[in-house]
């Protein structure tokens, strides 16, 4: 599914991370980018296992759980916020079929963990397609487990840290 969303007008891929929570599963990490961005890019047909979401609107109405039931596959998911835009996606937690896992925090925070059979390694590939980001990076962050790369727009690394406190305590501009 190839959707532009507003946020690809003003979110920019600044920061990257790489580990390995368990010994059979890999995770990336993605600082300035939505979840819809990183939703869309999944097969839509791909099976809610479980979901945990806080969102809400500007007026303070907050998405109940009878609505999150409903959704059965991430297509739903994905319809529900593209015609719903109104709401804030706060924080998310997503498991799909075949384990993959996608957490968001503050709808500009993404990770997404599976497997390390390489099954859905290609979500990552179109993340970096779709937001034009060297894919020699990735060696990058296999190589620095749990280490946060700063990069620029042309996917050039301007700070390595060695995790996300790090960065926060001197890697933010």
């Amino acid at each position: 599914m190839t959707t532009h969303l507003d946020e690809d007008n003003y979110l920019t891929i600044q920061l990257l991370s790489y580990d390995n929570p368990t010994e059979l599963t890999e995770r990336y990490y993605f600082l300035a980018m939505s979840t819809l961005q990183a939703t869309t890019l999944i097969d839509q047909n791909r099976k809610i296992i479980f979901s945990e979401l806080f969102a809400y609107t500007d007026d303070n109405e907050y998405l109940v759980e009878e609505t999150t039931k409903t959704f059965q596959t991430i297509k739903d998911f994905n319809d529900f916020f593209l015609y719903n835009e109104q709401y804030y996606i706060h924080n998310c937690e997503i498991e799909l079929e075949n384990g993959l896992k996608i957490n968001s925090h503050d709808d500009g925070e993404v990770s997404i963990q599976f497997s390390d059979n390489k099954s859905d390694y290609k979500i990552i590939e179109s993340i970096f397609e779709k937001y034009k980001l060297d894919k020699k990076l990735i060696a990058v962050l296999i190589s620095k487990p749990k280490h946060c790369i700063k990069i620029d727009k042309q996917s050039n690394i301007t700070g390595d840290y060695k995790n996300f406190d790090d960065y926060l305590e001197n890697g933010r501009d």
